[in-house]
């Protein structure tokens, strides 16, 4: 089974999310892997990448990340940067499949949270989901989102990193 991981750091970098996405039962599951100190986010992310044998890396919207980036090159992490067009995507993607019923959030209560306070922002010529005025840290939300539509990018491939439009 193919899994993808998204990733992200909050506006405040207090914590980071990371959210495994794949299917389960007929509907795509993301999961809340890990949330917490961005220090240790990046041998967790190692983790992960290095426990899932068919992922296809990890996908995240540079900005929020930078500060994580090296360390995450040099842990051997293969990585997808999201350009803000990917990040509006992923936003649209995520919202479109949970409206649909088709997403399952697993694990960790905060992603559920994140996702029940989410306020959109416009972004290129769509919306991604806000950051800095909502009662609730959202990157366990763009964690999911990144991570649903890395593994949307994927889940036809005969091998993991191909895409298929």
């Amino acid at each position: 089974m193919i899994v993808a991981i998204g990733f992200e750091v909050s506006t405040d970098v207090d914590m980071a999310a990371i959210v495994a996405a794949g299917t389960d039962g007929g509907k795509y599951l993301v999961d809340l892997a890990y949330y917490g100190s961005p220090d240790a986010a990046v041998a967790e992310a190692a983790r992960l990448y290095e426990l899932f044998e068919d992922n296809c890396g990890l996908f995240c919207d540079p900005m929020p990340c930078a500060g994580v980036l090296d360390g995450l090159r040099g842990a051997g992490v293969w990585l997808h940067l999201l350009s803000p067009e990917d990040v509006a995507a992923a936003s649209w993607q995520f919202t479109t499949e949970v409206r649909g019923r088709r997403v399952k959030a697993a694990g960790n209560p905060v992603l559920k949270e994140s996702m029940r306070v989410a306020v959109p922002r416009p972004l290129a010529l769509r919306f991604a989901f806000e950051r800095r005025r909502v009662t609730s840290d959202q990157s366990p939300l763009n964690a999911a989102a990144f991570g649903l539509w890395g593994y949307r990018r994927n889940e036809g491939a005969q091998e993991p990193g191909v895409y298929v439009f």
